[in-house]
């Protein structure tokens, strides 16, 4: 299998990686990512992630 090399790829992998984390917490993933809890809502919508 040929690794990925698409940011938005990784971006979303690491998304979903920090909402397993949190049990799914929002605040707590976003500050895990060093983003803001906005960012994350627009980044779960843009990526089309349900958690």
């Amino acid at each position: 299998m040929e690794e990925t090399l698409s940011i938005a790829d990784k971006e979303k992998e690491l998304i979903e990686k920090a909402l397993r984390k949190h049990k799914g917490k929002r605040k707590d993933a976003a500050l895990d990512l060093g983003i803001s809890e906005r960012t994350l809502y627009r980044k779960l919508k843009e990526y089309n992630i349900h958690e």
